[in-house]
């Protein structure tokens, strides 16, 4: 028993050390569980732009529209869509165009316009059974936001 104990001590330790990060400024980053059906985005519109969201959740499509027309879009393989572990390979942050390994893109990305109003929409896949409330929900798959932004 005593032995388990001291694994035990040495393992926390060891993460809680880890844990700790040289900016204490810099935000924790809040995991995901199966019940997460919405998350808070955040775009940066600069030279590039960079979507990201918290909590850092893994989503299986994302879109950019312009006035409910695709501007550019990726998404896992539709065949994964019934394994959260498999489909929800989409982490944050993401470069406008720049595609992740592993993930298809399904509408080649357009040119943005000085001033335009555009919409980021993440989706993710659920386990079977969640019982989450998602803005809308289309089987396993959760609607997590619908994030307004300017160019």
């Amino acid at each position: 028993m005593y032995r388990y104990r001291e694994i035990f001590v040495s393992v926390v330790g060891a993460l809680a050390i880890a844990a700790c990060g040289d900016d204490p400024t810099s935000p924790e980053v809040v995991p995901c569980t199966a019940e997460t059906s919405s998350v808070t985005a955040t775009v940066d519109a600069g030279q590039s732009v960079v979507f990201d969201w918290e909590p850092a959740c893994g989503v299986a499509m994302l879109l950019v529209e312009e006035d409910a027309s695709d501007m550019w879009g990726i998404s896992t393989d539709e065949a994964t869509w019934t394994r959260p572990d498999q489909g929800n390979l989409i982490t944050p942050p993401v470069t406008y165009g720049v595609t992740p390994s592993g993930v298809t893109e399904f509408q080649e990305p357009l040119t943005f316009v000085a001033g335009g109003a555009y919409e980021l929409i993440l989706w993710r896949i659920l386990p079977e059974g969640s019982q989450a409330q998602c803005e809308e929900r289309f089987g396993n798959l959760c609607l997590l936001t619908v994030h307004p932004f300017t160019r």
